[in-house]
């Protein structure tokens, strides 16, 4: 293996910077350059185990094969196991992004909600083709606008590519909708990530959280903010244009920064409560934040492995 510089290191770093990232022309070097950044040996073996959260056994279900059941594991522990077969231990991963009108909001970064959060999923969805699992790709404002069930081919990853680039946000963001809609269409167990602001009503979202749970999948949540989003920062007289058609405001922001802090707090504290309730997983990704940042904390909760 070639020896890690200084001079590489600094270089990964800077595959990392929003600031350097958004100066790359397409979406699909984006994000090899993000994982060439990894592969320089910044961050040790960064996907290795990112799948075992399937592992080659499964709990055994009313109406399972018997046939199947592992009677080794059961002389062990006691415990009734079945073993699962090749297709069933690599994962499969759905990345479901919001393309909503609020996801072009850029003011404090350097790149907008929704090409940071692009550039996350095409980096992930292309590490783990190159470690043989499957990754499909949702699209969604007030509904779904396009669907890419999971496979495993450098081509489904360019199709994949292309639909995250050709879309054109618009419309209000919906995600307990679209969470609906996603587990009617998932066919086997697996990853979703979801990636969004979550400018919705929690209850919807946790409906659709739960319908996810109950089939089984692992979920974590990806919340996209900008900068002066998570601050504000703004003063002086100001008119407030509204996105996704919720109006204008004529004020002096200043006068309503606590207002909208608390609120903002209390509307995420609500959407991690509900993941709590369900054991998901979620962070907040700011994106004047290097992008393996995000990408770090998805690795970190893989290393909680289910032992069955």
């Amino acid at each position: 293996m070639a020896e890690l510089t200084e001079e590489k290191v600094r270089e990964a770093r800077h595959y990392f910077d929003p600031r350097v990232i958004s100066t790359l022309k397409g979406l699909d070097v984006r994000a090899r350059r993000v994982v060439e950044g990894y592969m320089i040996g910044l961050h040790k073996s960064p996907f290795r185990g990112l799948s075992i959260e399937f592992a080659e056994h499964r709990p055994y279900s009313p109406g399972d094969d018997l046939r199947r059941l592992d009677w080794k594991v059961y002389a062990k522990s006691d415990r009734y196991v079945i073993k699962q077969q090749e297709q069933e231990t690599n994962l499969a991963a759905q990345f479901v992004l919001d393309c909503s009108e609020s996801m072009l909001y850029r003011d404090g970064g350097p790149m907008s909600k929704y090409d940071y959060g692009a550039t996350i999923a095409a980096s992930m969805a292309w590490l783990l083709i190159n470690q043989q699992d499957q990754v499909g790709l949702t699209l969604f404002d007030s509904d779904v606008r396009v669907g890419i069930p999971p496979k495993g081919t450098g081509g489904h990853y360019r199709s994949m590519v292309q639909a995250m680039e050709n879309a054109t946000p618009g419309s209000a963001t919906m995600v307990g909708t679209a969470l609906g809609k996603v587990a009617a269409q998932l066919k086997r167990r697996g990853m979703v990530v979801i990636i969004s602001d979550f400018l919705d009503d929690v209850g919807p979202i946790a409906y659709g959280l739960n319908r996810l749970s109950f089939d089984g999948h692992d979920v974590l949540l990806l919340h996209v903010a900008d900068p002066y989003e998570r601050d504000f920062p703004f003063a002086g007289p100001a008119i407030i244009q509204g996105m996704e058609n919720t109006g204008r405001l004529v004020c002096d922001p200043s006068d309503l920064r606590g207002i909208y802090l608390e609120e903002r707090a209390r509307h995420l504290e609500e959407l991690r409560d509900a993941c709590r309730r369900l054991r998901f997983d979620m962070w907040q990704c700011v994106t004047d934040q290097p992008i393996d940042a995000a990408i770090t904390r998805i690795l970190a909760s893989r290393t909680r492995v289910r032992h069955y």
